[in-house]
């Protein structure tokens, strides 16, 4: 059930920045390159649909494959670490909201810290879900940059 909430956080987490953060953007381009609405939120419906098979692949296979509860796991840990890096030192390094941020602090940080602790029973199940932490934060920031052009050259053209 709480994975679901957390689903949920996400879904909010990423409606905040596709409403707001293509505005947000044209005024904190020394933290985050400017984008347009259509191709930001192009970007951030793959990324949540991605976000919802993650979820739903740990609820199929992670009773009887560890490693599908690795990625869910680093998923959470990456989703927790964003509210902070980005999303809250951005808030106070500009000394302006960022979207996210919000939602990122009553909702996904509380709700994946608890799924976090309630599911990492041993050493291993902690240093697994860091390793795909890592290894998910790295692809998630090259495919968004990938679909960032993608959405620009679908949407944006003049």
């Amino acid at each position: 059930m709480m994975e679901l909430l957390f689903l949920l956080g996400f879904s909010l987490h990423n409606l905040e920045e596709a409403l707001w953060l293509p505005e947000w953007s044209k005024h904190a381009q020394k933290y985050h390159k400017k984008v347009s609405a259509n191709e930001f939120r192009f970007a951030v419906i793959i990324i949540t649909a991605l976000g919802y098979l993650v979820t739903f692949q740990y609820f199929l296979f992670s009773a009887t494959c560890s490693t599908a509860k690795y990625i869910y796991l680093g998923f959470v840990l990456m989703m927790v670490l964003n509210v902070f890096f980005p999303h809250l030192a951005a808030t106070l390094a500009l000394k302006r909201y960022a979207p996210g941020t919000l939602t990122g602090l009553l909702l996904n940080a509380p709700i994946g810290i608890y799924l976090l602790i309630r599911e990492i029973k041993n050493i291993n199940d902690l240093f697994y879900s860091i390793i795909a932490s890592v290894v998910i934060t790295l692809i998630t920031l090259v495919l968004i940059n990938f679909l960032f052009q993608i959405g620009g050259k679908i949407f944006d053209q003049n």
